[in-house]
């Protein structure tokens, strides 16, 4: 082991020295700590603010009248850190903490206990001697877009965008951790110029680094980026079968059960619609699935990170149960001009209405069950 050091949170739009964005390059180059923004792009404009409906519409916790938030990722190099693939987190030498590496691992590990070297609830950083050296490299995969679909499109290859577009993938190598097939996949239709060094090393030393705050989180606030992102996926996605009408089906799921999926379902195929398994396609068929698709129907889950393959006036609807709400998917399919309709129903439901398989599945959280007539009425709306 090292010596141990003292941690400081950073909080890089307000901490980083400020520079114009054509002079990251140069900072990076000096191993110089610095921050600056991509340009402001709001796709936006024009897109349908969304409707709510569902028999706990009125509970839902957000102003459908006003659009959700949209933010400017920040752009940020760094000098002789410590990075943890499989966390995302940087680490400066001098113990800065970069908050937006770390702001997905807090959901799994609050203390950051789980990132390598931490201790004492995140205040004192010990890495180990033994680990490996790199010159340089540009990271853009936090924890949740690890095994996350939906984080991994909105978070992890909006950040690789970022970068790209402001140069600094010219001076440095693209760094992950061990990725899945259906991850190589997504960067190969973003950026299928770039190469990305895959590292599985609990704890890396890079003399320099740069990422994009984008990834805490892009989600909740993505801009236009999103917009430029899914027109690269597109352009490279493979032949669809041209379905219509899209169920994107949780059945195999076990956190969040919809008593009565199977009902659903065959209403829906009676109306025209494929019911597909997410998880069972690649990710190049997921895009083509999307952009194929006039109306998807779907609940709450990362497989509704596709909106955003959709085409311009094409529409969602997302059942929501009432304690799990968010307006992500609705940000981010206003920055592709997709009609977003959210249906709230009252959750959760006793756990016996739920089928005993799924009670038993590893990862059960809770279940919901939305009034079929009703929720068919809402989708027959959006037909």
């Amino acid at each position: 082991m090292t010596a141990s050091l003292t941690v400081r949170p950073i909080v890089e739009a307000q901490d980083l020295p400020r520079v114009l964005s054509f002079d990251l390059p140069g900072r990076l180059a000096r191993a110089e700590p610095a921050v600056g923004w991509a340009p402001e792009h709001d796709a936006s404009s024009g897109a349908p603010l969304g409707q709510i409906g569902g028999p706990q519409a009125s509970a839902w916790p957000y102003d459908v009248a006003t659009p959700p938030p949209v933010n400017v990722p920040a752009l940020c190099v760094v000098g002789d850190t410590w990075w943890a693939p499989r966390l995302g987190a940087l680490i400066g030498v001098d113990g800065a903490l970069y908050n937006a590496t770390v702001g997905e691992a807090r959901h799994g590990s609050p203390d950051l206990s789980a990132v390598p070297g931490l201790s004492d609830n995140g205040t004192r950083f010990t890495p180990a001697a033994a680990a490996p050296s790199l010159e340089g490299g540009a990271v853009f995969l936090p924890w949740g877009a690890t095994f996350n679909y939906g984080h991994f499109v909105i978070d992890a290859l909006s950040s690789l965008l970022a970068l790209e577009q402001a140069g600094l993938l010219d001076e440095l190598p693209i760094l992950a951790p061990k990725l899945a097939a259906w991850q190589r996949d997504l960067i190969a239709m973003a950026l299928p110029e770039r190469v990305v060094t895959e590292i599985d090393a609990p704890l890396v030393r890079l003399r320099r680094g740069a990422f994009a705050t984008s990834m805490d989180h892009f989600l909740h606030h993505p801009n236009g980026l999103l917009a430029d992102l899914a027109t690269r996926v597109l352009a490279r996605a493979p032949a669809g079968q041209r379905h219509r009408r899209v169920y994107l089906s949780r059945r195999g799921q076990s956190m969040r059960v919809m008593v009565g999926e199977a009902a659903f379902e065959r209403a829906l195929a009676a109306r025209g619609f494929a019911i597909v398994r997410p998880e069972k396609l690649s990710a190049g068929q997921q895009v083509a699935l999307m952009r194929d698709a006039e109306v998807v129907v779907g609940a709450s889950g990362a497989a509704l990170a596709n909106a955003v393959f959709l085409s311009r006036g094409a529409r969602v609807v997302e059942i929501q149960p009432l304690n799990f709400t968010s307006q992500w998917v609705r940000a981010a399919c206003r920055q592709v001009g997709v009609d977003w309709r959210g249906y709230v129903c009252a959750s959760p439901c006793p756990p016996r209405e739920a089928p005993l398989t799924a009670r038993l599945r590893r990862g059960f959280k809770f279940a919901f069950k939305p009034p079929l007539d009703d929720l068919l009425s809402f989708v027959d709306a959006a037909l």
